[in-house]
């Protein structure tokens, strides 16, 4: 999204394909309505154990937002995580 941006190298330097980062951007436009478009920045853990707690250890995404911690487990329905994430977005 940055000014002078090419999502071609965008994607390749992210490992990805050009059409999947079009995908995403396409998708965040029709639902942004009239916020102002951003991605979030990600972290990729390294491999190997990780410091969590024993209920936690499923979760395979963790996403850190002012604060709140939601983990995301294996086969969660995406429309169960768009209703968490439309509250979160509602508290802040």
């Amino acid at each position: 999204m940055a000014p002078g941006a090419i999502v071609s190298e965008v994607a390749r330097r992210n490992g990805m394909s050009p059409q999947h980062l079009f995908t995403w951007r396409r998708q965040a436009k029709r639902e942004a309505d009239d916020s102002p478009l951003a991605f979030t920045p990600v972290v990729v853990a390294p491999d190997g154990p990780q410091p969590t707690p024993a209920a936690c250890r499923e979760a395979v995404i963790e996403i850190v937002v002012a604060g709140a911690v939601i983990r995301v487990p294996r086969g969660i329905d995406g429309a169960t995580l768009a209703l968490v994430l439309h509250a979160l977005k509602s508290l802040r």
